[in-house]
């Protein structure tokens, strides 16, 4: 019996793509909590110094945060080869976490908004994959973990989004739909290659906590089983599980971190 030895990721070397995000910082924070050399790529100088502000106050010199816009693959190649390879350490675990795009509603939406949101939010999660993917293919071992959503596999509960105009727009579904398959896909073309490839979808997870939009929270916590919505906190635990040997036999698994939303 292992017993929490399973879960220790001091030997891994982690690089997290938006790193320093909602939940992004979490991620990178508990993973580095438990051990892991933790890479926090992001696009936002100030998200990135907050991240860092947090890491020196609980003493996690194994964090380090790099501006880099992983929409660049050519940059996104030379961070990997430059800042962890030569300096002689092993990429273990790619998370692709990164996205942007916006929430145009299906009216307003034209081809070109169409084109640069899956840009923003899928193209990188190929490209990212494709680059690790070489990496851990030369080394015989590797693990991919990709941030999907509820949405990968459900459509919006449109009338609780109506007032607000908040739901997800069509690329954001499409994109993490496709974000699952390409989970499926790698893992299973992978798997005899020493290479795991999983997915998270995180739930209800809203920036703003507070009572400004009681109505639109009260709805949301009404279909959660457990009655509230989650703190970013608690998704991290299922990124430090696919990560660590714990999960070693899981591969092409997508693990829904949403209070049971998706149950009904």
């Amino acid at each position: 019996m292992k017993g929490l030895s399973m879960f220790d990721l001091r030997e891994k070397s982690i690089l997290v793509t938006g790193g320093a995000g909602h939940l992004g910082s979490e991620i990178s924070l508990s993973l580095a909590n438990c051990g892991a050399v933790v890479y926090a790529l992001g696009r936002d100088a100030s998200r990135l110094a907050s991240l860092e502000s947090r890491a020196k106050l609980l003493a996690l010199n194994n964090l380090i945060t790099k501006k880099v816009d992983v929409r660049d693959q050519r940059v996104f190649s030379e961070f990997i080869h430059d800042e962890i390879l030569q300096g002689g350490s092993a990429l273990d675990v790619l998370i692709n976490n990164a996205s942007s795009s916006g929430r145009e509603n299906w009216e307003d939406l034209e081809l070109e908004g169409w084109r640069e949101a899956l840009k923003g939010s899928l193209e990188h999660y190929f490209t990212c994959s494709k680059i690790a993917g070489r990496v851990f293919l030369s080394q015989g071992h590797g693990n991919i973990v990709n941030t999907a959503s509820l949405f990968s596999f459900m459509a919006p509960y449109f009338p609780m989004h109506f007032e607000l105009k908040n739901a997800a727009s069509a690329h954001h579904v499409v994109a993490k739909g496709g974000i699952l398959q390409l989970t499926r896909y790698l893992a299973t073309l992978w798997a005899e290659r020493g290479i795991r490839v999983n997915c998270v979808s995180p739930g209800y997870f809203p920036k703003k906590r507070g009572p400004d939009n009681p109505d639109y929270m009260r709805e949301v916590c009404s279909r959660i089983p457990m009655g509230r919505i989650g703190s970013p906190s608690e998704v991290s635990g299922a990124y430090v599980f696919l990560c660590s040997n714990a999960s070693s036999y899981v591969t092409g698994q997508n693990i829904v971190v949403d209070g049971g939303y998706s149950l009904w």
